[in-house]
């Protein structure tokens, strides 16, 4: 049995973690789930949105599944994901951004803690606001190391760098630079290049031309919106955040909602695709397949959909049909049992 954090978070973050606790149950996967706090909530109670307990929880047990957090904007405390992204060293992130029926399959691959994430503003004078933009050698080799290997792992064919090097010369330039150097010593991929601006156009045009994406973390953050809503929900996508030895923490690509909160109508497919990478991080890759599988045949058949794609069903109805069709995927996949 594995132990992994659970953080419910702001919004409708309970509703979409109880609905993918529920769909990892019924794939008996051999997980239990020791809750944490964290978010704007918890700020409100504790004082801080990512108390050291839940860190040092994390840190521990080495992975987390969590629902989205709120964040006040221009005043207030940071988001809890800085605090979990920076003081867990999560420098990688991904979100496969997937349409089977329109031969969408991308991965996208963020640097996760740099750039501008790092929030190093001030104000030059009272009508002066600044920011730094940061880009560390090293931190574009860990991530384009990860973005190559992944590639590598599930067989992709071409790795696209998307940067602004043509304007920010050092920071994207040195992205770019260390990105090219590091994929020539993966001879069986192809590795080219976009501009963000081109790149952005393309993924609403051509998707399909897509494969791996590997991108600096703002430009990664507004692509990564762009293909939710070309594959139609920010509700459909996934977000994994990777960290050295093996530390995972996977999470919704989409903001809490609050005006959701309590209505039942949040779509759980995103969190339900989180637990899928949660369980494929954990060595478990057929129980993820079967999350995934069924994840795909209920967007599919089109039945058993939320209001963000047209639909009425509540959450909790999609997720209990997620979870019988991961209960009918789950000899397919090679695993007996189930349902814990």
């Amino acid at each position: 049995m594995r132990t992994c954090v659970l953080i419910q978070g702001d919004g409708i973050g309970p509703e979409v973690i109880g609905a993918a606790v529920r769909v990892v149950e019924a794939s008996g996967a051999p997980i239990e789930w020791e809750e944490r706090p964290a978010g704007l909530a918890c700020a409100e109670r504790h004082g801080h949105p990512a108390p050291v307990a839940t860190l040092e929880a994390i840190r521990r047990h080495g992975a987390a599944l969590k629902g989205p957090f709120s964040t006040e904007s221009g005043r207030g405390h940071r988001s809890a994901n800085h605090y979990l992204r920076r003081d867990l060293g999560l420098f990688a992130c991904l979100r496969p951004i997937a349409d089977e029926e329109r031969g969408i399959d991308v991965l996208l691959v963020r640097e996760n803690v740099e750039d501008l994430y790092g929030a190093i503003e001030w104000m030059a004078t009272p009508d002066v606001a600044q920011a730094v933009k940061v880009a560390s050698r090293r931190g574009c080799e860990r991530v384009a190391a990860f973005a190559f290997d992944l590639a590598r792992r599930r067989g992709r064919r071409r790795v696209t760098i998307v940067h602004k090097a043509n304007n920010l010369k050092l920071t994207e330039g040195m992205f770019l630079e260390v990105a090219e150097r590091l994929g020539a010593g993966y001879p069986e991929l192809v590795v080219d290049d976009r501009l963000a601006d081109t790149a952005a156009a393309q993924l609403v045009l051509e998707p399909q031309g897509f494969d791996v994406i590997l991108t600096s973390n703002t430009f990664g953050d507004l692509l990564a919106n762009v293909g939710a809503a070309v594959i139609g929900s920010v509700g459909l996508v996934a977000s994994g955040n990777y960290g050295e030895d093996g530390l995972v923490v996977t999470e919704p690509g989409h903001g809490s909602a609050p005006e959701l909160a309590g209505a039942g109508r949040a779509n759980p497919l995103a969190t339900i695709c989180a637990a899928a990478m949660l369980l494929d991080a954990l060595g478990l890759p057929p129980q993820a397949r079967a999350l995934e599988l069924a994840v795909r045949r209920v967007r599919s058949g089109g039945l058993f959909t939320t209001a963000d794609l047209g639909g009425r069903a509540s959450t909790a109805e999609v997720a209990e049909e997620v979870a019988r069709e991961v209960r009918r995927e789950l000899p397919a996949v090679g695993v007996t049992g189930g349902e814990r």
